[in-house]
């Protein structure tokens, strides 16, 4: 027979489960938006048409009674809306970047006139975030793609958001426990949550005094973007009270394409310190590393 206890827990685990749900962690992005007549009157029912620039997948929503739109789970990328709606002339917007984790807002704004007839906007201004508090730093691909890597580990670049600091003595470089071990503003290295793609990569307190270890590290080949998050009072990042390194990896585009690396490093590429650069010393270093080589 259950037991009081029994029910009361059960009680609170089914008023639990849905607010546990509706707060697990993703990486994904969203936009929303209120389209309006030009006399700020809502336009219900309007097709609302968002484009993946680089797959060309499209995802289509209907505004409701308010005007209002979503798009949920959407991929990091740059993307293109378009709204349709009778007498009223369609709107495009492209070059519409969605960061890791954003929740961006565009209204839009329909003129009188046939569905034919078309405004396209190419130039648009950065997506804010207006439904997200969480302060933190996106690192774009030009950053992952562009920028040398100690080690070819995306890690190095967590250093490129505030607040992020090296831990004393170790430098930008990865060392034990691998990928956490940082600082992020002021509170303890080696403490920060590593998601891919949503996936918790990261252990949790292993009795190391709260040091934690990544179990999978992507190559940076792979890596599109991602965010770091000083997210202790998101709940959706219940593991660790400091940082979340948020990264999505690249789905693929409509164009082929590869990468190529090679890493070569010899004396002839080192270059001269101020001490040796005295009476040609490099010169005479390379004639004796030359005749050693025979």
């Amino acid at each position: 027979m259950p037991t009081i206890l029994h029910v009361a827990l059960s009680i609170l685990f089914a008023l639990g489960t849905p607010a546990l749900l509706s707060s697990q962690a993703t990486y994904t992005a969203q936009l929303s938006g209120t389209v309006t007549d030009s006399s700020g009157g809502v336009v219900a029912k309007a097709k609302v048409i968002l484009t993946d620039e680089a797959t060309n997948i499209a995802a289509t929503a209907e505004t409701d009674g308010q005007g209002v739109y979503v798009f949920t789970g959407l991929r990091p990328g740059s993307y293109m809306l378009r709204v349709e709606a009778n007498n009223f002339a369609s709107v495009e917007r492209k070059n519409l970047v969605l960061a890791v984790s954003q929740r961006a807002a565009l209204n839009v704004t329909l003129n009188p006139g046939s569905v034919s007839a078309s405004v396209t906007v190419t130039t648009q201004a950065p997506l804010l975030d207006t439904a997200n508090a969480t302060l933190g730093t996106d690192v774009t691909n030009e950053y992952v793609r562009d920028i040398p890597l100690t080690d070819r580990s995306f890690f190095g670049l967590v250093f490129l958001a505030g607040g992020v600091t090296e831990t004393a003595g170790q430098g930008t470089e990865d060392s034990y426990p691998t990928g956490t071990n940082f600082v992020s503003n002021g509170q303890r290295n080696s403490t920060a949550e590593i998601r891919v793609d949503g996936a918790l990569t990261s252990a949790p307190e292993q009795g190391e005094g709260a040091n934690t270890n990544v179990y999978y590290q992507p190559s940076v080949e792979i890596v599109q973007e991602f965010k770091v998050e000083w997210s202790a009072s998101q709940p959706q990042y219940g593991f660790h009270s400091t940082a979340t390194v948020n990264a999505a990896t690249k789905s693929g585009t409509n164009q082929f394409h590869g990468d190529l690396f090679e890493f070569l490093r010899n004396y002839h590429l080192n270059a001269n310190d101020f001490f040796s650069n005295a009476a040609d010393a490099i010169a005479k270093r390379r004639v004796r590393v030359m005749r050693g080589h025979r």
